[in-house]
């Protein structure tokens, strides 16, 4: 029973492993989708500065 509930976890894994690998190709598409992205996950702002909670956050600055 233990070695069925192991594959069974097993292939979850692997199709959330298969899911995240096609939302990462979708979200670093392009430059303006990862700007979406991390915008909507509130790490920058529209404008590209990084928000309160993430000001030191070691992220490349992209403007420069």
């Amino acid at each position: 029973m233990d070695n069925f509930k192991n594959k069974f976890r097993n292939k979850e894994i692997e199709e959330f492993l298969v899911a995240l690998e096609k939302y990462k190709a979708e979200v670093t598409k392009t430059e303006e989708s990862s700007r979406n992205f991390l915008v909507e996950l509130g790490v920058i702002t529209k404008k590209g500065n990084r928000t309160k909670h993430y000001k030191n956050l070691c992220i490349p600055d992209m403007r420069e």
